[in-house]
Formats: C-alpha cells, structure tokens, sequence
C-alpha cells in the first residue's frame, strides 16, 4: 500500500518527467513561466517525499532544483516587465 509521502513523491516525479518531455517536443516551452513553476512543485513534492524516506544526495539535488526553478521564475517576471516597459 502506498503512504500519501510515496504519492506526493510520484507526483513530484511525474511533473518532472512531464516538464522535460515537454522541453523535448516543445523547445520554447521551457521560456514560459508555466515550465519554471511546475519544476518548483515536482522538486518541493519530491522534497516532502524525501524528508519523510530521508536520504541526503536526493534532497541536496532538490533543493538545487528548486533553487534553478526560482530563478527561471525570476527571470520570466524580470523578462515581462522588461517588455511591459518598452512596449507600453
């Protein structure tokens, strides 16, 4: 039987996989800030799975990704005002 940790962590992987494929079919996909913020929710699912099974490697490389996808989000905001700026 699957505990809500194991699910909540094959959903987190599931957006990933997801994300990437969708990089692959689709290369601009990863300029929108919908790629950005779902890679955020599969590596802070992810996370909740690994501090329940903790392992320290899988939640060093989480937070990275977490972090990344912090900045891709950034940058998209910065990207969009920029436009919204010069083209009022």
């Amino acid at each position: 039987m699957l505990s809500i940790f194991d699910l909540v962590g094959l959903i987190g992987i599931a957006l990933s996989i997801g994300c990437y494929a969708r990089v692959q079919w689709h290369r601009d996909y990863a300029k929108q800030m919908s790629y950005s913020i779902l890679n955020f929710l599969s590596a802070v699912l992810l996370g909740v799975s690994i501090l329940h099974n903790w392992n320290l490697s899988s939640f060093i490389g989480n937070a990275f990704w977490m972090l990344i996808s912090i900045y891709g989000i950034y940058r998209c905001l910065k990207y969009k005002r920029v436009n919204q700026q010069s083209n009022p």
